[in-house]
């Protein structure tokens, strides 16, 4: 696991903490295994790191503002991905985009 998830002991002092701790660690080596897994099976053999770094490409942006009634909106939307993100999302059989434009808000609580 230290050599995809960079992952090294720490010592908590509840047990409940250090639970919680190896657990999320398996599981987070449970999904990178079956994502590269699954992409060695469409015949693309990256390592971790490289997968990571083409897929850091694409971003979600979030963007603030204020209405008319003095709320504030959230926007989130996310970038539109590179031929090799989508090569990847195609393979994994996702969606390009993650999400589509999310709002976030109130828009007229008051109304």
């Amino acid at each position: 696991m230290n050599t995809d998830l960079k992952l090294r002991p720490i010592h908590h002092q509840k047990d409940d903490s250090s639970d919680a701790h190896l657990f999320f660690g398996l599981l987070a080596y449970w999904v990178v295994n079956t994502i590269r897994y699954r992409l060695k099976q469409s015949g693309m053999m990256h390592y971790w790191a490289e997968i990571v770094r083409i897929m850091s490409t694409q971003k979600a942006i979030t963007t603030e503002a204020t209405n008319a009634l003095g709320e504030i909106v959230y926007l989130r939307q996310c970038s539109e991905p590179t031929k090799t993100v989508a090569d990847i999302y195609e393979r994994l059989k996702y969606k390009k985009t993650p999400f589509r434009k999310i709002r976030i808000d109130k828009i007229c609580s008051t109304q």
